[in-house]
């Protein structure tokens, strides 16, 4: 659309801002009223619904009722006539200043400010949660920095319009958002409240200070999956002079359950409030940055530590205890020691699988992988050294390093790449070696990759359990005098 594109015979598209999946956004000029105003009108492939249309314009409505100086005020909703079916579109203040997004293109913002900026997102977000509206698209695009610690929040309902209207145009379900700032539960379709944007200010807070967010990856898919099992890397990490208190905050609001991040956005926006006031006084304590605790909060913690959660991987661990035993009990294997081995390893699965899913995966499914091959036809006995059969055997064994690898190397889960490292490794083993020498080589890496993964997993939980008891002394008070320095110049 140009210059001379007018809509309702009012606004006056001007230039083009932007463009994203829900539409494109106009610099306009009100006719009647002699404002600049920003035009936002919606994709005709999201909009060709009537029903869909109707209920963008009741949300449009509803976000229209705030009145916050931190949100963009919406004047004016309307049609546009269009060959493929009307165009809704939003008519909003004309807002001067630079998106997050834009401003995080030269970097993270110095700690004070990422603080400041996201205490004022919080404010717009608590307002808006009063009025019973979710934002559900909180990300560095979506707001404004109009000047120092001032934003702007914008489309406040508009993500909620058309995840409805995906609903029911594609039947799927499908988030609508940007996949590195949707909460777990947006990703899988539960039920969304208030806390959602909680998570997505976890997100916000973490690029802020570290030009990145928590969770990224080669395809949307990929950070979906993260945003689901995988735990974020800590920002003192990548940002090591960041407050404790801060990233105890960020921690917190990046709870895979809604339950365990904070009740609202003004108890998250109090934390780093805090945080900002030690500024002034260095060595008064810091307020907790964690939800109330109640009596059963210990016994919450170890259930967490302990419980056997329902996923993929905990599930795939289960199977291949299970098959483990029955290969034992079947006698697939007929020699003296592997009913006792594949015995020993289902059940010592099934004992590790509260702990670790990874490491009862690692132990449950060697037996079943070694019954498989053992009574496969892939074997130097029956194919001899052809090259097609031997380069079979050499590119499963390179297949099952790099599953070991890849399965060493996931910070969540990695059940499917050891059990895809069984089935290679074995049948590998069993082309390439003798009868004499193959359930040897089998009992000898069943043990190395017990102890190997046994102890990688005592080191991740060490790690993880020092990281917890850190931020938990986040909220006590600075007592050493040479760590007592003020905050403001640790802030810069």
């Amino acid at each position: 659309m140009g210059r001379d594109t007018v809509l309702s015979g009012r606004y006056e598209l001007v230039e083009r801002l932007g463009q994203g999946g829900m539409g494109t956004v106009h610099r306009g000029v009100d006719r009647q009223l002699r404002r600049t105003v920003a035009v936002k009108l919606l994709s005709s492939a999201l909009a060709h619904d009537p029903q869909s249309r109707a209920r963008f314009r009741r949300e449009a409505h509803a976000a229209a009722a705030l009145n916050h100086p931190a949100v963009a005020i919406i004047h004016d909703v309307g049609e546009e006539p269009d060959p493929d079916g009307p165009r809704p579109y939003l008519v909003m203040e004309y807002v001067s200043g630079s998106t997050l997004a834009e401003v995080l293109r030269d970097g993270p913002l110095p700690v004070a400010e990422a603080i400041e900026t996201a205490c004022a997102v919080l404010d717009a977000l608590q307002h808006s949660h009063e009025h019973g509206i979710v934002h559900r698209d909180i990300k560095p695009s979506n707001i404004m920095r109009t000047g120092p610690g001032t934003v702007k929040v914008l489309d406040f309902g508009i993500a909620k319009a058309f995840t409805e209207t995906a609903t029911r145009i594609t039947g799927s379900g499908a988030a609508i958002g940007t996949p590195a700032y949707l909460s777990p539960e947006q990703i899988s379709g539960a039920e969304i409240d208030h806390r959602a944007d909680l998570y997505a200010m976890g997100c916000l807070l973490h690029e802020l200070l570290t030009g990145q967010p928590p969770f990224r990856g080669e395809s949307p898919f990929a950070v979906m999956h993260q945003h689901l099992f995988a735990e974020p890397e800590p920002v003192s990490r990548l940002r090591s002079h960041v407050p404790s208190a801060v990233e105890a905050v960020i921690q917190c609001a990046l709870r895979k359950d809604p339950k365990e991040r904070f009740a609202d956005a003004r108890q998250m926006g109090d934390a780093l409030a805090g945080v900002l006031a030690q500024s002034a006084m260095p060595t008064a304590q810091a307020p907790a940055p964690f939800p109330p605790t109640t009596r059963s909060g210990t016994r919450t913690a170890l259930h967490h530590r302990f419980a056997l959660r329902p996923t993929v991987d905990s599930a795939l661990a289960l199977l291949g205890c299970l098959l483990s035993l029955l290969c034992a009990r079947g006698h697939v294997v007929d020699t003296a020691h592997f009913g006792w081995v594949a015995t020993a390893a289902g059940l010592l699965g099934l004992v590790t699988l509260p702990w670790s899913g990874r490491l009862s995966c690692a132990v449950g499914w060697g037996p079943v992988a070694e019954a498989v091959a053992v009574n496969s036809e892939l074997r130097r006995a029956n194919d001899g050294w052809a090259h097609s059969y031997l380069g079979i055997a050499a590119l499963l064994a390179l297949t099952a390093a790099c599953c070991l690898v890849g399965a060493a190397r996931s910070k969540e889960g990695g059940a499917g790449s050891l059990v895809a490292f069984w089935f290679c490794a074995t049948a590998s083993v069993w082309y390439v070696l003798d009868d004499l020498h193959k359930l040897f080589v089998f009992y000898l890496l069943l043990s190395l990759v017990t102890i190997a993964t046994m102890l990688w997993e005592t080191r991740v939980h060490v790690r993880r359990r020092g990281g917890t008891r850190r931020a938990a002394l986040a909220g006590q008070p600075v007592s050493a005098a040479p760590q007592a320095r003020p905050l403001a110049r640790r802030l810069d």
